[in-house]
This record gives C-alpha cells, structure tokens and sequence, in this order.
C-alpha cells in the first residue's frame, strides 16, 4: 500500500489549522490593544474595541471613553459620579458590560430618585496602591466626583512588603514608603495586537506568549524554585503605625469621600462542603480599625454574601464554564455590591450630595 500523495498532507495540514483557528475564533479570549491616553497619562483599552471572555463567564464588553468598562454609549456620563477602582473585579472582563456593579449602581439610584451615575476603572492585576496612584490624574476626568469606591477582594493588598503583580509597592523599611513604576501599560507585547486582533489569532499568541516566557534548564536533577522572602510579621502597634500611613496618603489624594468595600472570598464550596468562614477576617479587622482612624469608611460585603447563598443557594462567584463559589463575581456578586454601595450612599445622602 503506498502512502498518501504530498498534496493529502498537505490539505490535511490547512484543514487541521482551519479548525483550530475557527476553534480559537470562538472559544478563546480575543486580544485586548492598549493606547495611551493623553487626558491622563495612562494606557489604556482602545475606545471602541470590544473584548470577548470565554475562559471565565461568556461574556463581551466595550471599552469606552479613557478605555472605561460599561460606559452607556461610551462616553463619560455628566453630573455627579461614584467611582468604582479595583483591578479585574471592577474591569469585569466575565460579565456583560449591563451587570458591571457601576452600572447597576447607576440603575438603582436613579430608580430611588438620586441624580448619581457609577462608574469603574478596573484594571487586571493591579490594586489599590495603582489606584492610590490614579487618583489625582483622573481627578479632572471623573469630576464632579461624590464618592470614591475601592472594590478590594485580597486584604492584604493594604500590608506592607506583600509582593503584588500590580505596579506599586508599600515598604516598610527604613521608613514605610511607596514605590509606583510609572512606565506601565506599555505596548511593546501588543505591537502587532490590532493584527493579532483582527486576523482572530489569539490561540498562535498565547503559544507566543508561553514560548517567550519559557525558561530553560540544562542541568540534570530536579529544578527548585527560589524561595520568596516571607514578609516580615509586624507587632500589632507598629503594623497599625504603617496602616495609618498607607490610609493617610490615600486619604491625601482626594478631597472626596472614600470608602474600601471589601468583598471577602467567602461563600466557598471546599471538599463538597460550604464554608462561610473569612480567612482574611484579622487582616480585615485591622484595615478597618485603621480606616475609621482616618477618615475612610469600610464597608464589608461578607454578610450580604453569606445571607444570599442561604436564601437563594447560588455563590455570588463562579459562572457556566468555571468551578462553583469560585472565581471572579458573577452578575449576582456585582448586584450585590452595588445595592450595599447605593445603601451606604442612602444612609450618608445628605452629606455626600451637599458637597
């Protein structure tokens, strides 16, 4: 029996590639291109392009004006605004732009006759000293402001010499200081994205990625990571001393209101069981206590959550195509952070609108 002439693997070949670039096409998520934006110094999502999530959730949202999430029509809406910073809770990449929490917030306050508008800047992978960092060139942009939101989900983003992927650092030593590389959101790993875009070639670029970012060993034996220094465990006087000057210096950065909405990763489906417990809920007390002492409100989702699965049995995390309880929130967690943020603006209405 001879074998298949050259042209059969050939059209094997391209047929076989076809499949798995219509694959790609649908089930991976699409690219996301970066430009600068002059208004405040930042890269960010291009307006107008959109980006579909199918690793988590199955879900499309557009970027707007400034590369926002969940802008109506894509641009900035006027008057009074809630601002909601955050990284890829708030950026919502795994729900429809219609159920991100800023516009569900928006949703809800004019039906309870407040002229407020919600709006968020998420970006993946960063935290809340990015955002420390954001305040002051977005003042002009999001201006009128009336409350400023920090979705944090990981506490200990508020803890000095805890490594982060975002682009700042809280040190304690010799004298608690921050760091920010201010040379971020770069291009440099998108130069070709509007192509890799276009030509539906997500699945070759995550190869890429992967293949660039491997690290070869030729050494024979077992290869063994490089130990991370542990950060350094603080007494409880001198850890609420370096608290109170991380909550200073965001406090200093604008005149508005704050307040930290932590959404603690509780309820958890673990071993078939459900766990309402916080692991987090130390660190929690301490970063509120520092809060009240300096002029920041905290505002802890934990109950709202626990008191929804019980009611209605569903986690307000995890969609379709991903574990249980687990994962970023799902349009049941962004509804319930926007209804406990709208009952916290309700409770303070007077003195927040009247600035």
């Amino acid at each position: 029996m001879s074998p298949p002439p050259l042209r059969h693997w050939l059209l094997g070949l391209v047929l076989s590639l076809a499949v798995v670039w219509a694959a790609g096409a649908l089930f991976l998520d699409t690219v996301q291109p970066v430009a600068r934006d002059p208004a405040v110094g930042r890269f960010m999502p291009e307006p107008g392009t959109v980006m579909r999530q199918r690793s988590e959730g199955w879900a499309r949202t557009t970027a707007g004006e400034h590369g926002l999430r969940s802008l109506p029509g894509g641009r900035l809406p006027p008057g009074p605004k809630v601002v909601f910073w955050g990284d890829s809770y708030v950026e919502a990449l795994q729900v429809d732009d219609a159920g991100h929490m800023d516009q569900v917030f928006t949703r809800l306050a004019r039906r309870a006759g407040l002229d407020l508008a919600g709006v968020g800047l998420g970006v993946s992978g960063d935290g809340v000293l990015d955002d420390l960092f954001r305040l002051r060139p977005y003042a002009s942009v999001f201006a009128p402001v009336v409350l400023h939101v920090f979705v944090v989900a990981e506490i200990d983003e508020f803890l000095p010499d805890v490594p982060h992927p975002g682009h700042g650092e809280f040190r304690s030593a010799p004298e608690p200081h921050l760091v920010f590389d201010t040379a971020v959101y770069g291009t440099s790993h998108l130069r070709f994205g509007h192509l890799v875009r276009s030509l539906e070639l997500a699945g070759p670029y995550r190869i890429l990625r992967k293949a660039l970012a491997l690290d070869l060993r030729l050494a024979p034996g077992p290869a063994r990571p490089e130990a991370q220094p542990a950060p350094a465990a603080q007494e409880p006087e001198r850890q609420a001393r370096l608290l109170d000057f991380l909550l200073t210096t965001l406090r200093s950065q604008a005149p508005e209101p704050l307040l930290v909405a932590h959404i603690p990763y509780l309820p958890r489906l673990r071993g078939g069981v459900v766990h309402d417990e916080d692991p987090d809920a130390p660190a929690a007390a301490a970063v509120r206590a520092a809060c009240q002492r300096n002029g920041v409100d905290f505002l802890d989702l934990g109950p709202e959550f626990r008191s929804f699965r019980q009611v209605t049995g569903r986690f307000p995390r995890g969609f379709l195509n991903s574990p249980p309880g687990q994962g970023h929130l799902n349009q049941d967690g962004h509804r319930l952070v926007a209804e406990a943020v709208l009952r916290y603006v309700r409770e303070r209405r007077d003195a927040l609108l009247a600035r």
